[in-house]
């Protein structure tokens, strides 16, 4: 009887989600997996890499700075699938 193989998953990376829009309901599913071709992939490393060089420019130092961020925008309508990369602020801390 042959045994079972089971594909193992490459990670390249990741990070930290700091909000998400809008909140997921309690029914929603906990991942969802985003395929993507070569030459999209390519896109949108360079949409991700512009971004990050527009938002180096501003002052880390300062705290609009750090609340500097980029939006990954996930457009699940069947006729307009994809992924767009948008500056944005992260959301203030509220003070407890």
């Amino acid at each position: 009887m042959p045994k079972k193989v089971i594909e193992k998953k490459v990670i390249f990376g990741g990070g930290r989600i700091a909000n998400i829009s809008p909140s997921p309901k309690e029914n929603s599913p906990k991942i969802v997996n985003l395929t993507i071709s070569f030459e999209e992939a390519l896109k949108l490393h360079v949409a991700i890499e512009e971004g990050l060089m527009v938002l180096n420019r501003h002052n880390r130092a300062k705290r609009e700075g750090k609340r500097t961020a980029l939006n990954l925008a996930v457009h699940l309508d069947p006729k307009a699938m994809g992924i767009a990369v948008l500056e944005t602020k992260l959301p203030l801390k509220k003070k407890a």
